[in-house]
């Protein structure tokens, strides 16, 4: 999970404006708790799949290793370079840390058919990882039981992708695509098929970070997974996106190509609702720490879907917001932070925020450079959040037996962002 600190600040209430859509809302953005276990995944309607994103950041390496309490007198790991690349950087963790901790080379390489004693080492289990000059991992050895003197020999290491189909549908194409790329690039199942509990291997790929996406014969999407770092063995669930409920009634959509809904034109301290236009409604949060929202409510629905795009700024910490509750106090607010892929679902009652219902958790389904569909689902007694069509979680919701849709954004350490939306749809299950 990819954790930020956010902090909570000052509420902000909006005002109604005349026509139905028309009630702003804010309130301080809330902190995160500790992270539930999601629930396994499916969907609401198709997004338009975005393309291949752009060539992310490298992965932060950790940076401290566990102290060693106790170290066995000639303890010591030789590691020898039979992976054809010399060796920039070496990592021998604990297998239960939770980080790699220090280049054990200290700036030292090991060339290729060289090798290199480090010494020192405690006994125990230890995960050891040796990379090269652009930081992608040659080889990961998991468990390797270090006792006295041993060596470890680093071969050069197939990269494997395995792809799952949990889902119903015939996967009929497969792409997986470098985020660097602008296109998708050949279908590598070439002409092959994945059905339901079948499971298809690629091998040869090279370490990196990748887009990848399945459709079915018709070229329908029904998943896409985004900035997968792939260095050794990557395993990817398709369970793709889910139907919408066989009972829903679509009762509204807007795709603020005008202002028949009177969304925005209008401010409050540090917000500012803009009318829509060239087919968004954008609302720039000037504030930091601060959650804002506007309000849908031609009607207020107890089971329903709903369903809206967002687009954060790139390189912020902004977020986009989707929420359902009766009034300004009260609130579910589904969180998705595109520029980590974390999402997060908080609760506000009485105008105050609870236990995180959902802590923040990564999502490879979030792209991080563009368009993000957000869709909440209450149905049956259970709050349901999707990503761009895929099930992230559901809690159990006993909260409030109507509402109004809130659409909006968030801010954290950093203010003057624009949050835009496009194409909201809900959903009355009858």
């Amino acid at each position: 999970m990819l954790a930020r600190s956010k902090v909570l600040w000052l509420v902000i209430s909006l005002m109604l404006l005349s026509l139905a859509c028309s009630l702003f809302e804010g309130t301080p953005t809330p902190a995160p708790t500790t992270t539930p276990a999601p629930v396994v995944a499916t969907a609401t309607s198709e997004p338009v799949a975005p393309p291949a994103t752009s060539t992310p950041k490298p992965t932060a390496l950790p940076t401290a290793l566990p102290t060693a309490t106790t170290v066995a007198k000639g303890t010591e790991l030789q590691i020898i370079n039979n992976s054809g690349t010399d060796i920039w950087y070496l990592f021998v963790s604990p297998s239960d840390a939770d980080d790699w901790g220090d280049d054990q080379l200290g700036g030292d390489t090991i060339p290729a058919g060289s090798s290199y004693t480090v010494t020192g080492i405690a006994d125990g289990v230890y995960d050891v990882q040796a990379r090269d000059a652009d930081d992608n991992a040659i080889q990961t050895v998991w468990g390797l039981e270090i006792a006295g003197s041993v060596t470890q020999v680093i071969e050069e290491q197939a990269l494997m992708l395995e792809v799952y189909n949990g889902g119903y549908r015939v996967i009929a194409h497969l792409f997986v695509s470098p985020v660097e790329s602008e296109t998708w690039g050949d279908d590598v199942l070439q002409g092959s098929t994945i059905s339901p509990d079948e499971t298809f291997t690629l091998e040869g790929l090279a370490a990196g970070a990748y887009d990848m996406q399945v459709e079915n014969e018709d070229g329908e999407i029904i998943e896409t997974v985004y900035n997968v770092s792939i260095d050794s063995y990557y395993y990817w669930n398709v369970v793709g996106k889910a139907d919408l409920p066989s009972n829903a009634v679509l009762r509204f959509e807007d795709d603020f190509t005008d202002n028949r809904n009177s969304w925005g034109d209008s401010s409050s301290e540090g917000v500012v609702y803009n009318a829509p236009a060239g087919g968004e409604f954008c609302i720039d949060i000037i504030a930091d720490q601060l959650t804002a929202w506007e309000w849908y409510e031609p009607f207020r629905p107890d089971q329903f879907v709903a369903e809206v795009a967002c687009k954060a700024p790139e390189d912020s910490d902004a977020s986009c917001g989707l929420g359902f509750g009766p009034d300004g106090d009260n609130l579910y607010w589904f969180e998705v932070s595109p520029s980590d892929q974390t999402y997060a679902l908080f609760l506000l009652m009485n105008d105050e925020w609870q236990d995180n219902l959902v802590g923040w958790t990564e999502s490879k389904n979030i792209y991080p450079d563009g368009w993000n569909y957000l869709s909440i689902e209450r149905m049956d007694g259970m709050f349901s959040v999707f990503i761009n069509g895929v099930l992230q979680a559901s809690v159990e919701s006993d909260h409030f037996t109507t509402g109004r849709i809130g659409l909006g954004g968030s801010t954290y350490d950093q203010g003057n962002v624009r949050v835009c939306l496009d194409n909201l749809r809900v959903w009355r299950l009858e």
